[in-house]
């Protein structure tokens, strides 16, 4: 199973995204391989509404009933399944934490680590291979520089 980044998602829905080519180019790829499946940590899609919605990074950002249509999307696709975050992720992100030092601004990306991991996850789609190389849990697929 393959877990997204939540650039992967802002990277796909923004046109204006220096990266939006290549964050295509790795969603068709995922499209031709029936029977994989990826995998979206729940806060993924708050981080998501919250960025893609902002006017003051985004020319032409969404409107929020058009970002919370694009998660629908996700959601229900037959592909994709939600994972949350759970006592035994919780403890992991903790440990990780620990172990590596890390700070308050690499919260949000050891949790959603640590709850891939725990769901099973072998690799993660991100235009930040550097939030996931650390823990060495994970096959990085990145797409491209970051913004």
């Amino acid at each position: 199973m393959t877990g997204i980044d939540t650039t992967f998602l802002i990277d796909l829905e923004i046109l204006e995204s220096p990266r939006h080519t290549a964050a295509v180019e790795v969603f068709n790829n995922w499209r031709n391989e029936k029977n994989s499946i990826l995998v979206i940590y729940s806060n993924v899609f708050n981080e998501f509404l919250h960025v893609v919605t902002d006017f003051r990074r985004f020319t032409n950002p969404v409107p929020m009933e058009a970002a919370i249509e694009r998660c629908w999307y996700w959601i229900d696709h037959s592909r994709v399944r939600v994972v949350y975050a759970d006592d035994d992720s919780l403890k992991r992100q903790l440990l990780w934490m620990s172990m590596h030092n890390l700070g308050r601004k690499r919260i949000n990306d050891t949790t959603m680590a640590a709850a891939y991991a725990q769901a099973g996850v072998s690799k993660i789609i991100t235009a930040n291979p550097n939030d996931f190389e650390i823990f060495n849990s994970f096959e990085i697929i990145s797409y491209g520089e970051k913004l």
